[in-house]
Parts: C-alpha cells; sequence; structure tokens
C-alpha cells in the first residue's frame, strides 16, 4: 500500500487482507518525524529491534520515510550492546540534545538502556530532558532507561515502569516516581516500557495515536504478531498455569504475597482475604506450582532481597528488612540456601561483570 493509497480513502479489506484507507482514517501529512535515539551502554538490542521494527514496516506501509532515526551516544562514534556488538552511533549527546527543543521536525526522543543502571546519568541530558518534556516532545524511556530519568528528576509524580528484575531496586531508590508492573506506560508526555519484546507493544500504541489503528493492525499483520498488548498488561501476571487453573484464588493469593514483601502477611490472612481455608490455599500451591504457600512466599521474599543487592548499595541489613526479615542473618542463612551463596558474594560478582566491560574498553582503545 502506498502512502497515496492510504490517504485517497476508501475503506474496505483488499483482496490478501490488508488494509485499505476510508475517510475516517487519521492521516498525517506532516514532513518526516524525526526520532533521536540514545544509546547507552549495554543495551538492549532487542528492545531497540523491537521498537523500530514498526515504524521500519509504517514507513513500508505508506511508502514513504514517514519516520527516521538517527542514533546518538556519548562518545559519539558507537555504542556496545548486551550481547558485546558496537552499534555505530556517530552523533554525541552534548551534539544532539541541545538541538532538539529548538528543532520542529525531532518528535520524540528514545532513551535504551538494560541490565545493572550505574548512578549518575550523563549530566549533558538532564537539562536537555526536561527541556524537551516541557515543550511537549515525548520522550521514550526503553527497559533501565527509566532509571536515568528518574536520577534527572523528571520522573516526579509521574508513572512509569521498569522492567521487574529492576522494579524492587527502583522503587527502594526513588520516591517521586509512581512505579507499576505494566509492559508500558504514558504520563503527560513521558512513555516508559519494561523494554525487550514491550518494546513493540509501546511502539504500536505510539503509531496508533499517530496514525490510527488500521496501519497498525497492518504493521502487526507484517510482523507476524496477532497483536500488540495494551497498557494493562502486566509484566508479572503470566504464569505457565494460567491456561489451565480455574481458580481465581491461587492468582490472588499472589498477588497478595506480591504487595506484602516488607511485611508478609500469615498464611491464615490470605486465605481469609481469599475466603478459603489454609489447607484449600496449601491445595491450590500444592496442585499448580508444587510447592506449599510458605516456600512461595520465602522465594519470593529472596528473589526481591537479590534484586536489591545486585541494584542497590544498601546495607544487608536494610535489604533483610526490606524484604520482611527480622534480621541480616537470618536473611544471609535463607539466602544462601537458595542461591547457593551469600549476598555479599553476589554483591561481589555484580561490581565483576560492571568493571570488567570497562576493563575490556580501555584495552581496546589502547
Amino acid at each position: 500500500m502506498t502512502y497515496a493509497e492510504w490517504t485517497e480513502g476508501v475503506i474496505a479489506p483488499s483482496a490478501d487482507g490488508a488494509i485499505t484507507p476510508n475517510e475516517t482514517t487519521p492521516v498525517d501529512l506532516d514532513d518526516t518525524a524525526a526520532i533521536a535515539i540514545l544509546l547507552f551502554p549495554g543495551f538492549s538490542l532487542l528492545s531497540l529491534s523491537s521498537f523500530l521494527a514498526p515504524f521500519e514496516k509504517a514507513n513500508a506501509i505508506l511508502g514513504r520515510q514517514r519516520f527516521r532515526w538517527t542514533f546518538a551516544s556519548r562518545s559519539g562514534v558507537s555504542e556496545t550492546c548486551s550481547l558485546g556488538l558496537a552499534m555505530p552511533a556517530p552523533l554525541r549527546f552534548s551534539e544532539v540534545m541541545p538541538k532538539i527543543p529548538l528543532s520542529g521536525s525531532t518528535k520524540m526522543v528514545v532513551m535504551v538502556a538494560d541490565g545493572i543502571v550505574e548512578p549518575g546519568a550523563p549530566k549533558e541530558l538532564a537539562g536537555s530532558i526536561r527541556l524537551c518534556i516541557r515543550q511537549n516532545i515525548p520522550v521514550v524511556a526503553i527497559g533501565t532507561a527509566t532509571w536515568l530519568l528518574a536520577e534527572m528528576g523528571a520522573l516526579k509524580n509521574t508513572e512509569c515502569t521498569i522492567h521487574w528484575e529492576r522494579m524492587a531496586a527502583f522503587s527502594e531508590t526513588f520516591n517521586g516516581p509512581r512505579v507499576t508492573d505494566a509492559i508500558y506506560t504514558g504520563d503527560g508526555g513521558i512513555w516508559s516500557c519494561a523494554g525487550e519484546t514491550s518494546a513493540f507493544d509501546l511502539a504500536i500504541a505510539l503509531l496508533e495515536r499517530a496514525l490510527g489503528p488500521h496501519l497498525t493492525t497492518d504493521i502487526c499483520k507484517r510482523n507476524v504478531a496477532e497483536g500488540a498488548r495494551d497498557r494493562t498488561h502486566r509484566q508479572t501476571g503470566w504464569f505457565p498455569w494460567n491456561a489451565y487453573c480455574t481458580s481465581d484464588k491461587l492468582p490472588g493469593a499472589i498477588r497478595l504475597m506480591e504487595r506484602c514483601i516488607e511485611e508478609p502477611l500469615p498464611l491464615e490472612q490470605i486465605a481469609d482475604t481469599l475466603r478459603i481455608s489454609r489447607r484449600q490455599l496449601e491445595r491450590l500451591f500444592d496442585t499448580y506450582l508444587a510447592t506449599s504457600p510458605y516456600k512461595y512466599y520465602l522465594k519470593l521474599r529472596l528473589d526481591r532481597g537479590r534484586q536489591l543487592v545486585e541494584s542497590t548499595n544498601k546495607p544487608i541489613v536494610e535489604v533483610a528488612v526490606a524484604c520482611g526479615f527480622v534480621s541480616a542473618t537470618h536473611f544471609t542463612k535463607c539466602y544462601r540456601l537458595q542461591f547457593g551463596c551469600s549476598p555479599t558474594q553476589t554483591r561481589h560478582s555484580r561490581m565483576h561483570r560492571m568493571w570488567s566491560p570497562k576493563k575490556a574498553q580501555r584495552a581496546l582503545s589502547r
């Protein structure tokens, strides 16, 4: 389908099932929209490609370069993704960002990050990002780029999301943002998503706002996707047993446990809240998860603890309290039984992973 066909205005599916436009189809005849892509060390290539694929397909369907993008990095040369591949990013943040608020062509700023986020967002970005937000230029944070926005002070009283592995640490570190475990969010011109394949869902939502649902249906079809998930989908809401569990009590129990990590609920209280007996609660966990409610709850708390150990510098005793343990000693004992190492050993391993790429980069630059 060409752009001219899209704007001519007849509505009916074509012979091959593609959508043909009509007079009710939203059409934007503005000049090409520029998207500034800011890449951060260790970014996810899956997140980046998932986000850009719908825009590439939109250009193909419209028969013109409706969207174009350029890549920027701190070095102005390239940035290395989590797979170890170097992505050309020939512009520096300091070159690109100050010009964006003055340019009418840049319609979106997209920040792509992943993995462990080091403290200290690039100083040259903070002012320009906040100015973009004030001038209603959408800012998109993919993966742990949400962390960088929070460090810039751009998420005060703003709904946002981040990958579930970083969510506990994010909540403990920042008080201003209203974090949710949705796959993506949009609030006041600031969009965020968990990264990976959820970047595709966010891109579809943004394209639908710009070009309408008929085009995005065709985009999904060309990407061999049945459709895009909306923002009501939770990152942690899918379980293998969902397909055959007919009771709503088990997911209800798990939601209660997830909400009450710092102050764990007695199993009797969980059962009473769900209006079932403790024995029925135990039977549900045994049938569908092959474990007991106590062991499952303990694992949730320890998983949260591991996230905090890996992603923050909080003292171990504070991590223990945040996960509902009465002492650091008890937390460390349970942690070692679950993961085969102590919290301190996990933290040392995390520091090694953070510094190794830097050492390798310095060696290559010699």
